[in-house]
């Protein structure tokens, strides 16, 4: 095989088998209450991999409380090779370090429907949901 062969061969595999992460779309959104009004991919990034921890909301800082999509979501591939630049099993390598070496832990795994309402209930949570969910009760602050 020729190297551009080999190359219009990998090109046609990634958009044959991939085209599910691509397509997907997403916002992530936070609890009315929350005062942050928009966040970029970098502030997101942080706070998907525990680095960012801390919302101030009413002049009080709070916890923030990422979370994630099921391992096996479709919508979930899409945010972790998106925005986190890492496959989901590359995160989940990266949470068990975290973990091991105990200095955080990973955000909670729930359902779209399950995040939604968590993001209505906790004035420091935050989620990426899919675009066509009912965004009532929830503030997008992110849009991908």
């Amino acid at each position: 095989m020729t190297p551009r062969l080999v190359c219009s061969l990998a090109v046609a595999a990634v958009v044959l088998f991939a085209p599910h992460a691509a397509a997907q779309k997403f916002v992530v959104v936070v609890n009315p209450r929350n005062p942050i009004a928009r966040l970029n991919q970098s502030q997101v990034t942080k706070i998907y991999l525990g680095k960012l921890q801390g919302w101030s909301i009413n002049g009080q800082i709070q916890p923030v409380a990422p979370v994630d999509q099921r391992a096996d979501s479709p919508l979930r591939v899409a945010f972790s090779e998106r925005v986190l630049r890492r496959s989901v099993s590359e995160t989940a390598s990266y949470w068990r370090q975290e973990l091991y070496a105990g200095r955080n832990v990973p955000p909670i795994e729930q359902t779209e429907a399950e995040a939604l309402e968590t993001v209505r209930t906790v004035v420091g949570a935050i989620a990426y949901v899919s675009d066509k969910a009912d965004l009532r009760g929830v503030k997008v602050v992110w849009t991908q």
